[in-house]
């Protein structure tokens, strides 16, 4: 157990850092995210173990739960938009050409 967990939290905190240097304003929620991120792949440890590939099986998982907290923090900055810098967000991220 105490392998996986090394390897995870490495893991874990490797993703939150590349994040970090992309995204300025990651950085008072990246110990909280990466936290979460780390207790889902200890839950989720066996499953990871018994693939084929379960460095990558696990960094996959740490990077989508990266992202989806990533995407959690988004949304609430995003409500708190006027309803015209919603709209044109919206018309630029449905362009898709960014």
């Amino acid at each position: 157990m105490g392998a996986i967990s090394t390897v995870a939290r490495k893991c874990v905190t490797w993703i939150g850092n590349c994040i970090e240097k992309v995204v300025s304003w990651w950085s008072p929620h990246k110990e909280n995210t990466n936290n979460i991120t780390h207790n889902y792949i200890m839950a989720n440890q066996v499953f990871i173990i018994q693939s084929d590939d379960p460095k990558n099986v696990g960094e996959i998982m740490g990077i989508t739960k990266e992202k989806d907290c990533l995407e959690d923090i988004s949304l609430r900055i995003y409500k708190q938009l006027s309803w015209n810098d919603r709209g044109r967000l919206d018309g630029l991220l449905d362009a898709r050409d960014y």
